[in-house]
């Protein structure tokens, strides 16, 4: 993803956001924040999505309720962000398919601006044999629910199932 591609109609498909501000311990010593960090917050962002979408996130949400796996990260960056500096990430599922859905997320500088574009696949599984097993129904609607048209159901397509 190039930052021009980060255009009002492919972040309008974003439906959930965290806001923050960089703290002191998520720079390097130059005061920019290290690389790492940025899938942190979109890690926090993806949890807040699943309570967005109605669970409730306790110790057994991701090794019982929903056992995923993430599979796959990646994460191209636009501009730094600085001590200080507040910041939103966008988050959405931009596909689903048997066993397994992609996060996307965008970050934004406080003027809007794009700092960074990731990508995540997640995989569930069954949580004795940890081998993937369909999505439940339930994840499927809720998903489908919030995200409306701007989720794509592959079906077919070769992938990390």
């Amino acid at each position: 993803m190039r930052p021009e591609d980060i255009i009002p109609p492919f972040l309008r498909k974003f439906k959930h956001h965290i806001v923050g501000k960089v703290r002191f311990h998520e720079v390097d010593s130059f005061g920019v924040v290290h690389n790492i960090v940025y899938f942190y917050w979109c890690e926090v962002a993806q949890t807040e999505y699943f309570e967005n979408l109605g669970y409730v996130i306790n110790k057994e949400t991701f090794s019982k309720e929903l056992p995923l796996m993430k599979v796959h990260n990646e994460i191209d960056y636009f501009s730094p962000l600085r001590l200080g500096d507040t910041y939103r990430v966008l988050t959405r599922i931009s596909w689903l398919k048997n066993s397994s859905f992609e996060y996307q997320n965008v970050i934004l500088d406080e003027k809007h601006s794009p700092c960074a574009f990731s990508k995540s696949v997640l995989v569930y599984l069954n949580p004795k044999t940890l081998t993937s097993e369909p999505l439940p129904k339930r994840f499927l609607e809720l998903v489908r629910i919030f995200e409306g048209g701007d989720v794509q159901h592959l079906k077919g397509v070769n992938g990390p199932e």
